[in-house]
Order: C-alpha cells, then sequence, then structure tokens
C-alpha cells in the first residue's frame, strides 16, 4: 500500500465514520426529552408505542456502536502505518515542524491537512503528540 492510498482510504474512513455518527444521531432522536413527551404521540388502537424498545431495536439492527468503534481502530491503524512510512522515508520530522509553524500562526486545521498532505485527523494526532497533550 503506497502514502497515497492510505490517504485516500483513511479519508474514506473519516467519511464512513462520520455517516455512522449521525445514524446513531438520528437514532438517538426518537429518545431524546422532546421524544418522550406523549401529548403529540398518535396511538394505534389504544396501544402506545416504547419509544426506549424501538430505540434499542434500532441500535442491534444497525450494530452503529460496533461499526464505529471497528472504523475507529482501522483509522488508528492508518494512521501509525502513515507515521510509519513517513519515518521511513525521512520526511516526518519535516511534516511535525510545518504542521507546529502553520498552527501557530492560526490555521485551521482542515487547511493544514491540506497543505501538508496529510488527513485533518492526522494532523490532530501529530500536532497533540508534539505539544504532549490530549486535547489540542
Amino acid at each position: 500500500m503506497t502514502l497515497r492510498e492510505a490517504q485516500e482510504q483513511l479519508k474514506r474512513l473519516d467519511n464512513e465514520y462520520k455517516f455512522w455518527l449521525n445514524e446513531k444521531e438520528l437514532a438517538k432522536s426518537i429518545v431524546l426529552p422532546k421524544a418522550t413527551d406523549i401529548k403529540g404521540e398518535v396511538v394505534d388502537g389504544g396501544k402506545r408505542v416504547d419509544k426506549m424498545l424501538k430505540y434499542m431495536e434500532l441500535l442491534e439492527d444497525k450494530q452503529i456502536d460496533e461499526t464505529l468503534d471497528y472504523i475507529f481502530k482501522k483509522q488508528q491503524n492508518l494512521m501509525r502505518y502513515i507515521e510509519e512510512e513517513l519515518k521511513i522515508m525521512g520526511q516526518y520530522n519535516y511534516i511535525e515542524k510545518r504542521i507546529c509553524e502553520l498552527r501557530n500562526e492560526k490555521v485551521p486545521m482542515w487547511k493544514v491537512g491540506n497543505i501538508v498532505g496529510l488527513s485533518e485527523r492526522q494532523c490532530y494526532r501529530i500536532y497533540s503528540k508534539i505539544k504532549k497533550r490530549r486535547n489540542v
């Protein structure tokens, strides 16, 4: 696998992760406090729908949490692969310095990713390693 293929796959995984996260939010919207208001609830033959049960069925059907976890682990694995390849090529230190310079100039991280040629998530990961902080 080349670095370009790894970057493209990382972007696809990031997009897929966002998709499943949105699916989870949609499933949760069924049971949010607004959703528990029974005034506007339509009943069918005098039976009420158990919204918590419906939410659990949605989660079981889609297995959203497992999918999100799998995608996250795959992203972490790809990011480690990309970092190791950059170290082998001798470009990792240059990229670290470039990310630091751009962040110090208050450039948004998505622009930093475009300039450096890495994904936004990968840039966050490298920057947090440089600063030795979890949230940057």
